[in-house]
């Protein structure tokens, strides 16, 4: 599941049951397999927020040698694997905002 939340911040869920760690993979990360993984959540999903920019980005969750789609996808794009990735779509009023700059010596 995907939720665009404003600001930029996008919330994925897998909600698979698996007993191993998933990763978030997509072209906003290079397809990089491990950069983002997935926090277990107590329900028995995982999740992860991430920033991105407005934009049509490209995912699929990997288990272990497993990918998956999500089934709640904005889209679906052929890949060159025979297969499908899905597509998250941030629109132009959420855009990221910078992270706040706090003085030094304050938390």
């Amino acid at each position: 599941m995907i939720e665009v939340l404003g600001a930029g911040w996008v919330r994925f869920t897998f909600e698979q049951a698996v007993d191993m760690p998933v990763h978030l993979v997509g072209d906003f990360n290079g397809w990089n397999e491990t950069s983002h993984r997935m926090d277990h959540q107590e329900n028995g999903t995982y999740g992860i927020r991430v920033r991105l920019d407005p934009g049509e980005y490209e995912f699929k969750y990997k288990c272990g040698c497993l990918w998956f789609n999500d089934s709640c996808a904005h889209k679906y794009v052929p890949n060159c694997w025979g297969s499908e990735n899905s597509v998250v779509i941030v629109p132009t009023g959420v855009a990221a905002e910078p992270e706040a700059v706090r003085p030094a010596g304050q938390a």
